[in-house]
């Protein structure tokens, strides 16, 4: 059935779409775009990015394609629509775009030219929702949601243009806002449109705001920012007359936005003229009442979407939910080109899609001949709402996946397009009796794969590879080795295109390589800079920049020293001058140069011979100290203790730590009667714990050493267990439950930065558990140090020369010992307290706290007694 049938079918009247714009939205579409505005906001490569990022990254999802979801666009004109220049969209947002996997960008040149005529962008969280999510995603947008996005984008930030036909199309709100801060008042003024009633007014935050305001703090929200920053925003979109703080008889504030209150007031206005009142219902604009609308004629325009209620037949009456598009005959030179419309522009006569950029309109006439007839859509074609619903499937490869066999990688492909441009030479067959590079170095070889064929010798071609590597390593450390095959690649084929002739043009294809091609050129000694370019983010070296400047102003200050001296001599004179006094000068600087090496070379070597030296001392110091005798058992060349000793005085430090532990943890600081009962029973406990597995091992034949280290071992698990259980019973204290229940009120008070309310209550739930295990281990902390404090033993009081001190007494009853006394091994039992100990039995078998106890000693010295009895 014709489209004329159908529309006399219908009986409805004809809906009033003169005054639609696109500022003007249903409840629902609104809702749509905002969701997915914010939720492309969310991403985590652009959480936190620049704003330019930022809303070039919106200018892209509007532009997209719904069928290809892809979009191309020049640096120049993506940079208008932006509100920065086309060098900051080269060398700041399309590598960050990149870098954080949010876009996938590719020069798109012309065929059998290395000209780039565009960058085909494609947004990666958008293939992301269209091929992984649900239906219900927010990025997951259809044909018409995209026409509205991007008719929103020119109602806002058109840049506006100029036609061959001498018309011209009006900028947007802030189309003509360029420079600082261009990119952030557009983004903001955007989402403040997706934000607005019908009335023009913005929905204000709720909650409480500091002394910005609330209108600020809007802002703020929105943009993801400060208040103040916010309070800035808000002034700079004012004094553009875009939006209006006003206020209410009431006292209430209100931010307006003139021109969406404008636009619903004029559609009410013809809504009551035609005798329609009831619900507004923005519709599709016709073509002369929007952006692009004056560029195409009434009779030519053509809907995108056909819609059961339209009656007319007419064009005017019923057009589409999407961007006009120019005929090619009226492409102008100036703007973006002619540009400004999403999807793809549709010649006047044959059937090859247009593309919106300057000097398309010359393609090549074979070209056109080789594009395939349309099934579908009329004889202009199918336009973008008329595709395929099922996009074709496109394959994702995993972050940081390698190359697999029979792979071509991104700087492969990209280099067999360059091939292809010098003629055609490349193919990916076999070579004749070239052998390939390394599997994992085709892909760096490709752009030089000419050269490579012209290497005879396998020890040329191995010295290559090795010297590819080198770099590869070299550009690893600086940017990851995930980057480093892609950066190698791109400085390869750009100083490839440099060379006069290309790979035709040079005679020596190893000197070549590694002379010219493969090392990294730069004048300062970053090592993150190349030909001044910063390897890592793509912009501009500031130390390259910083000494390009220091050489100018040196040579502008000796220029204006020899005008000076020299006022009324000739131009020939005067440059004669000129010219010794600046070799005079980068002479004597080249001798202070000189002469700071020798001093810099000096002190290096005055610093390597102090090193060696310090070396050659510190490897005596070892020779001697594995010389020395075991100092408790006398083994000789142990090293001052051999590994026996080693292991039992590990296990007494680890009873210490696990007695302190029990005490600080389950004890109680008012009651030290308690808490050295709790600490005592704990030792017991460790130290038949500790026997149990001595004997164990004893049983299996150990020797003494892996004996002593199965008892530091099973002290060790011993420490493990008191310190989770100090951990738990402190965190049921008080202060601990109290910094806990803040902690978790402070991070619900922030809840509106979370997507939702169960979102904001696990991170609350979070947030309290690490408050609460800080601040049981920072009471662990500080409770064990004051117990051990408090139970360490007070130094010796000095001796007077005429007495000597208990440990020369010691050292005396040491040396009077015909041989050293060993590690005891087993165990014995207390026959006073009944407390089991390893070692060998003293005569009275009786503990070191016993011994104490019974010569009125303090409980304190009795441990430290009983500590030095078990080793």
């Amino acid at each position: 059935m014709s489209r004329t049938a159908m529309a006399v079918r219908l009986a409805e009247p004809v809906p009033v779409w003169e005054v639609a714009s696109w500022l003007t939205h249903t409840d629902k579409m609104r809702g749509r775009l905002r969701a997915a505005m914010h939720e492309l906001m969310r991403q985590p490569g652009l959480f936190g990015a620049p704003d330019s990022v930022r809303m070039t990254a919106v200018v892209l999802a509007a532009r997209t394609s719904a069928a290809t979801l892809s979009v191309e666009m020049t640096a120049r004109e993506l940079g208008r629509w932006v509100g920065v220049s086309s060098s900051a969209v080269g060398h700041e947002v399309r590598p960050y775009l990149d870098r954080e996997h949010i876009t996938d960008s590719k020069n798109q040149v012309r065929p059998g030219t290395q000209v780039i005529t565009g960058i085909r962008w494609q947004l990666l969280p958008l293939l992301d929702a269209r091929h992984h999510q649900s239906a219900t995603h927010p990025l997951r947008l259809q044909k018409v949601e995209f026409a509205v996005l991007w008719g929103l984008l020119e109602a806002v930030c058109a840049p506006g243009w100029s036609h061959a036909d001498g018309s011209q199309t009006p900028p947007g709100l802030l189309g003509t806002r360029t420079g600082r801060g261009a990119a952030t008042d557009r983004l903001a003024l955007l989402l403040l449109v997706l934000e607005t009633r019908a009335t023009g007014v913005v929905r204000l935050c709720g909650g409480a705001v500091d002394e910005h305001g609330r209108m600020a703090a809007t802002i703020a929200r929105l943009l993801r920012c400060s208040p103040a920053e916010g309070a800035r925003v808000l002034a700079r979109l004012v004094a553009a007359g875009v939006v209006e703080a006003r206020v209410t008889p009431n006292g209430r504030e209100q931010l307006v936005i003139p021109a969406v209150e404008a636009a619903y007031r004029e559609m009410r206005r013809l809504r009551r003229a035609e005798g329609r009142p009831g619900r507004l219902i923005p519709g599709p604009r016709r073509g002369v009442a929007t952006a692009g609308g004056d560029q195409i004629p009434a009779q030519t325009a053509k809907p995108q979407v056909n819609r059961s209620t339209a009656a007319s037949g007419t064009g005017s009456a019923s057009a589409g939910l999407h961007a006009y598009h120019s005929p090619m005959a009226a492409l102008g030179d100036e703007g973006a080109g002619g540009s400004g419309f999403s999807g793809y522009g549709r010649g006047g006569s044959g059937d090859l899609p247009g593309r919106a950029c300057a000097r398309e309109d010359q393609a090549a006439d074979t070209d056109a001949a080789a594009a395939p007839a349309p099934s579908t859509g009329g004889p202009d074609g199918p336009l973008r709402g008329e595709m395929p619903k099922t996009p074709p499937t496109i394959p994702m490869q995993p972050e940081g996946r390698e190359l697999a066999e029979g792979d071509a990688g991104s700087g492969l492909g990209a280099a067999s397009d360059l091939l292809a441009g010098m003629g055609g030479r490349h193919s990916s067959g076999l070579r004749g009796r070239v052998p390939r590079p390394a599997r994992d170095l085709e892909a760096v070889v490709a752009p030089v794969q000419l050269l490579w064929d012209r290497l005879k010798w396998d020890s040329t071609r191995r010295l290559v590879e090795k010297a590819i590597r080198r770099e590869l390593t070299a550009i690893a450390s600086v940017v990851g080795r995930d980057q480093a095959e892609s950066i190698l690649v791109s400085r390869l084929t750009r100083r490839l295109l440099l060379q006069p002739g290309e790979a035709d043009a040079i005679t020596d294809p190893v000197g070549w390589l590694l002379g010219r091609g493969l090392p990294r050129r730069s004048d300062c000694n970053d090592a993150g800079c190349d030909e001044g370019v910063r390897m890592r983010s793509g912009a501009a070296c500031a130390h390259c920049e910083d000494q390009v400047r220091s050489l100018r102003g040196r040579r502008r200050h000796v220029a204006a020293q020899v005008q000076a001296q020299l006022p009324d001599a000739t131009t020939e004179q005067q440059r004669a001058a000129f010219e010794d006094q600046l070799r005079a000068v980068v002479d004597a600087d080249t001798a202070r140069l000189e002469e700071r090496r020798r001093e810099r070379a000096a002190k290096d070597a005055a610093v390597a011979a102090k090193a060696a030296a310090a070396r050659a001392r510190q490897e005596a110091d070892e020779v001697a100290r594995r010389a020395m005798p075991c100092a408790q058992c006398g083994e000789p060349e142990a090293g001052g203790l051999c590994g026996t000793c080693w292991g039992w005085e590990e296990t007494e430090k680890l009873l210490t730590d696990a007695k302190t532990l029990v005490a600080a943890g389950c004890g109680e600081p008012d009651d030290p009667e308690l808490t050295q009962a709790l600490a005592d029973m704990a030792e017991h406990q460790a130290h038949a714990r500790i026997q149990d597995a001595c004997d164990k091992a004893d049983a299996a034949g150990a020797s003494a050493t892996m004996i002593a280290l199965a008892a530091k071992v099973k002290a060790q698990d011993i420490v493990d267990e008191y310190r989770t259980t100090a951990l738990r019973t402190l965190g049921r204290e008080i202060q601990v439950e109290a910094e806990a229940r803040n902690a978790h009120a402070a991070q619900m008070r922030r809840r509106h930065l979370h997507p939702s309310i169960e979102d904001a209550e696990q991170a609350a739930t979070q947030a309290a558990e690490e408050a609460r295990r800080r601040t049981a281990e920072h009471l662990l902390t500080q409770r064990s140090n004051a117990w051990r404090t408090a139970h360490t033993p007070a130094p010796a009081e000095p001796a007077c020369d005429d007495q000597p001190t208990v440990y020369e007494a010691g050292a005396a009853q040491a040396r009077a010992a015909v041989t050293p006394a060993q590690r005891p091994q087993g165990a014995w039992t207390c026959t006073d307290c009944g407390l089991t100990l390893i070692g060998r039995p003293p005569a009275g078998c009786r503990c070191a706290a016993c011994e104490g106890q019974a010569a009125g000693l303090s409980r304190a010295e009795r441990f430290a007694r009983l500590a030095g009895a078990a080793s």
